[in-house]
């Protein structure tokens, strides 16, 4: 008899939560590129931000977003990532601290490779992450289109993303540029993600916005090409809480994880997140008093213990996903050096690489409640050819199934 469990899938997700590599369905992540000229290619709105009072299929929105996306960032220690209170809310976070202490040391300051080795494994990768829906441009993954996703967003990305809001006109008329609110449902610009292989990353620094002539569009469509506002409305309700996809920083536990990494021991009882193994350095096995002779008199001279030295994390894996989400390595207090931060933009990204495979198996329900609208038969290469006027038809759907 078949099962209707997937057993190898199981097993992965089992490994994934055992190691601290959830994949969250919501979240898009880009296939692993396998060329260095024939780019993966992905078409998507980045959708506008939450504020407070917003409504949506997962409920209310409590805060809002102080810009388009919310940066956080990581420290991947052990391929388990902590969350890096200094980059959320400003405050002291000792293992950075320690890193920027480190890189100031005059023999770090003069070797680039030791440099890079301390921001590696003492830096936190920063992230931006946003909301974006996929066109129905056929380019894209059948499963992705008309779907909402949150991702997060590399610094390549996000620079040409702030590089983008900071452009007030088109430009030149012979080549017009997407300018200004990009993010705006009612005229915004469709963003082509290229994933290209680099090394052993993926790199996306081809990537870029669709002009359309320097005009922005609305990211969705009725059948009569219009764009009222209770069909956006419907779009917007489709957006993740990316409030709850963050997970916030826990200062003791912060606290915790860096003196497991400097003394090889929290000075506690808990364990702040490690397993036992990876906070404790090996220790020698003491013989039972028993096996002692009563006569024998302790020697005057104790043996020597060494203080357990301090345990680096391991090295954060090479084989990761992105070139191009670099550490977040912001001005310190501390660090009046401007000119000793070296350009980050060539180092490896260090989270650990999660199976795209996995992202893509989480949309197959989805998948299944309604075929993807075909592409119309008079669907041209132009920039508008992104938005569908089928495309309600599958985001009210996804509404419909929320309610069910």
């Amino acid at each position: 008899m078949t099962s209707k469990y997937d057993v190898g899938a199981i097993r992965q997700k089992l490994k994934q939560s055992m190691s601290g590599k959830f994949s969250d369905p919501d979240e898009f992540k880009p296939d692993k590129a396998k060329s260095v000229s024939e780019a993966i290619k992905y078409r998507f709105f980045i959708l506008p931000p939450l504020f407070k009072g917003d409504v949506l299929k997962s409920g209310t929105v409590e805060k809002s977003m102080d810009q388009f996306f919310l940066a956080h960032a990581n420290h991947w220690i052990n391929d388990k990532p902590y969350p890096c209170p200094r980059v959320w809310e400003n405050n002291e976070c000792e293992i950075c601290q320690f890193g920027f202490d480190l890189l100031k040391e005059e023999e770090n300051r003069q070797d680039e490779d030791k440099r890079r080795k301390v921001i590696k494994e003492w830096m936190p990768t920063s992230y931006n992450m946003v909301n974006i829906l996929f066109t129905q441009w056929k380019g894209n993954p059948e499963e992705l289109r008309g779907k909402v996703k949150f991702y997060n967003a590399s610094k390549t990305l996000f620079d040409q993303w702030t590089a983008t809001l900071m452009r007030d006109n088109a430009g030149d008329p012979e080549d017009p540029q997407a300018y200004g609110v990009f993010f705006d449902e009612n005229a915004g610009f469709v963003y082509e993600l290229q994933v290209l292989k680099q090394g052993k990353q993926n790199s996306y620094k081809t990537s870029h916005f669709l002009s359309n002539g320097g005009i922005g569009m609305p990211m969705i469509k009725n059948k009569d090409g219009n764009s009222p506002p209770e069909l956006l409305e419907k779009l917007l309700k489709l957006r993740h809480n990316l409030w709850d996809k963050i997970e916030v920083p826990d200062l003791v536990k912060n606290k915790k994880i860096f003196n497991a990494m400097t003394h090889g021991d929290d000075g506690d009882d808990s364990d702040g997140g490690f397993d036992e193994d990876e906070t404790k350095t090996e220790t020698k096995t003491e013989k039972p008093k028993s096996e002692k002779p009563k006569s024998e008199k302790p020697k005057s001279e104790k043996p020597k213990s060494e203080k357990p030295k301090s345990e680096k994390p391991k090295p954060k894996p090479d084989d990761d996903d992105d070139e191009d989400v670099v550490t977040h390595l912001s001005a310190s207090s501390d660090d009046d050096d401007d000119d000793a931060v070296p350009d980050l933009d060539s180092l490896d990204n260090e989270s650990p690489l999660i199976d795209v495979d996995d992202v893509k198996e989480s949309s197959k329900e989805s998948k299944k409640s309604k075929e993807s609208p075909k592409e119309s038969p008079k669907e041209s290469s132009k920039d508008d050819s992104d938005v569908s006027s089928d495309e309600i038809d599958d985001l009210l759907s996804q509404l419909d199934d929320d309610d069910d």
